[in-house]
């Protein structure tokens, strides 16, 4: 009985240690084939395995994670570690957006929300990788983060920085100090644009940006930069669709392709330039949706667009508002600048400036023509080295420069002393003014056509038609339609200065002979003296300030208060002050009847006339007027 107690007590000891044997090997199992969780007891011991671990946790029955290290173990830190060549997957359940992690060392909390990924950190997200020292990962929040610096890219998107936080919910990432992004083109032959800045947030979903404080932006030889910068990308983040510029923005546009010229109608600023600088308080610039083509350029306040040739020639235009709108070929479909416009092109020479300015510049429909508008009468400008012309409106072709001005027309033809050609019966030695209701410009023969009540002064002397054709370079001028000139003169033994009206059908001015030539219906008057003729011809001094000598010719009549004189030629002297009748003359005095001679001088000062006769008894008669 005894032997029987003692084997059945050795067998219970047997059966209490093979249990707890049993039981320690289930436990030592469970620890080598999963990560510990916060509800399991673990000692803080470091567990050191020779051979690679590989595991997934589970919820359920759906995967959550997938983990592969060298090393693993619970730290003092009460944070797990995993150590050496770590690959973390984390299986979301919507499809294709698994994220991966990586790193020489990755530190977890038991709740297996944040982790830290160091030493060449690595996360990929879809097509996104991201590189840090320092990658810190939400995963419930589904957020990565870092401080020490981070560069990531995708197969059309590259960009670094300082800081960043990358929300794989929203899709947005966001960089600080130092951000940078590049844009990667499709074809190796085209280039990359460059942003540079401080701050960025850019969402993939949605495919807008915005980098903010000191914004740099580089294309080849193309830059920019702004305070502030907003942009939209095509859905395959390859192009810019919308650039947009703001708080003192810059740009450098340079045209490297040479595609300037083959634009059909393209305006010559445009078609000519080859670079391209763009000042305004804000520039905004669209592109065709799945081009590179610019669709769109615009500037708000303070614009200032100049266009460089080549050769050296510019336009520069300034507004408060410019805006251009082109085609697919890239021809200008619109141009349009508004508030106090200017335009001013520049040559190689200095004195080839020209100015325009008006209200607002527009150009349409694939043309060459600007139009210009001013607020109220004369408030739009044209400036040259040579003249000013202030009008209403104005229609410009700007690859001849003709233009046409309408709504009323001053013009200042300037001053250029020393200039041995004038300008009609006027001097090159002073301002020539002009105004006419309407006016039109030939830039080839340098060719003014001004119609509807025109008039033309320098100082005193003036000359009125209603149609007027001034060659600016030679000094031609013929006129037509209620022509009248006026022409002061001072004798040399009289103070007062006289003033001496010609007016004619028409007049012509030919300056290789210093000729003022007056046609049909011709007046002339000198005091209370008015002579009528069928042309009469004014020959001017070298200085063209003075009159030389008139002739009038064909049926002249000579008409005083007290009688008329009829002859077929009449020569009048300004210096002198007489007027010579000849062509068998005839005096039809109201009070001595009718007198004929050969010549009849009227001497206009004191009103005396002198008849003379040529036959066999050369004689005088004098005829004294009272005054």
């Amino acid at each position: 009985m005894l032997f029987t107690r003692i084997i059945r007590a050795g067998i219970a000891v047997f059966l209490v240690v093979l249990v707890g044997v049993i039981g320690l090997f289930i436990i030592r199992s469970q620890v080598k084939h999963r990560v510990p969780v916060k509800t399991e007891k673990l000692t803080q011991q470091k567990i050191e395995k020779k051979e690679r671990l590989k595991y997934t946790r589970t919820k359920g029955k759906e995967p959550t994670h997938s983990v592969k290290t060298d090393k693993q173990y619970l730290g003092e830190d009460d944070q797990y570690h995993l150590e050496g060549n770590v690959e973390i997957i984390f299986f979301k359940k919507r499809e294709g957006k698994d994220v991966f992690l990586y790193g020489e060392e990755v530190v977890y909390d038991r709740d297996m929300n944040h982790f830290v990924a160091t030493g060449k950190a690595k996360a990929n997200f879809k097509d996104l990788i991201i590189e840090s020292t320092v990658l810190h990962y939400e995963d419930k929040e589904e957020l990565f983060w870092t401080e020490s610096g981070v560069i990531f890219y995708s197969q059309r998107l590259k960009g670094s920085a300082r800081k960043m936080t990358y929300s794989m919910k929203q899709e947005k990432i966001e960089l600080h100090e130092s951000a940078k992004l590049s844009l990667m083109p499709k074809f190796e032959t085209s280039l990359p644009v460059i942003i540079w800045g401080n701050d960025l947030v850019y969402s993939r979903k949605k495919k807008r940006g915005t980098m903010k404080g000191g914004v740099r932006l580089f294309r080849g030889k193309s830059h920019a930069s702004a305070n502030n910068l907003y942009f939209e990308l095509s859905p395959d983040e390859e192009l810019i669709r919308t650039l947009f510029l703001k708080g003192k923005a810059k740009a450098i546009l340079i045209d490297e392709e040479k595609r300037g010229n083959s634009s059909r109608n393209q305006p010559s600023f445009l078609a000519r330039s080859e670079k391209r600088e763009i000042e305004a308080e804000e520039i905004e610039i669209k592109s065709f949706p799945g081009l590179q083509t610019i669709q769109a350029l615009e500037g708000k306040q303070s614009c200032s667009f100049k266009f460089f040739s080549e050769s050296g020639n510019s336009t520069h235009i300034l507004a408060e508002s410019v805006k251009f709108e082109f085609d697919l070929e890239g021809g200008l479909k619109e141009f349009l600048a508004s508030k106090n416009a200017r335009m001013i092109d520049e040559g190689e020479d200095p004195e080839e400036r020209r100015l325009i300015a008006g209200e607002t510049l527009t150009i349409k429909d694939n043309t060459d023509v600007l139009r210009v508008k001013g607020k109220g009468q004369f408030e739009t400008r044209i400036t040259s080295s040579d003249s000013d012309v202030f009008t209403d409106e104005v229609t410009l072709h700007l690859d001849s420069n003709n233009f046409e001005a309408k709504g009323g027309v001053k013009v200042v033809l300037k001053s250029k002393k020393g200039e041995e050609n004038s300008i009609g019966i006027f001097s090159r030695e002073y301002p020539v003014s002009i105004r006419a209701k309407e006016m039109r410009y030939f830039d080839e023969k340098k060719r003014f056509l001004f119609k509807g009540n025109v008039k033309i002064w320098q100082e005193k002397k003036t000359l009125f038609a209603d149609d007027v054709e001034l060659y600016e370079e030679t000094g031609e001028i013929f006129c037509t339609d209620n022509v009248i000139s006026i022409f002061p003169h001072k004798p040399k033994e009289e103070k007062k200065e006289e003033r001496i009206e010609i007016s004619a059908a028409q007049m012509t001015f030919k300056p290789e002979e210093n000729l003022v030539l007056y046609e049909k219906k011709c007046t002339l008057k000198i005091k209370d003296l008015i002579l009528y003729a069928q042309s009469v011809s004014v020959y001017l001094k070298e200085n063209m300030e003075d009159m030389k000598e008139t002739i009038a010719r064909g049926k002249v009549i000579i008409v005083q208060d007290v009688g008329e004189a009829r002859g077929k030629e009449a020569r009048y002297d300004p210096d002198k002050e007489t007027i010579i009748l000849l062509g068998n003359p005839v005096l039809e005095d109201k009070e001595r009847g009718i007198t004929k001679g050969d010549k009849l001088t009227f001497y206009i000062a004191d009103g005396r006339i002198f008849v003379e006769n040529k036959g066999k008894e050369r004689s005088v008669t004098v005829i004294k007027r009272e005054r």
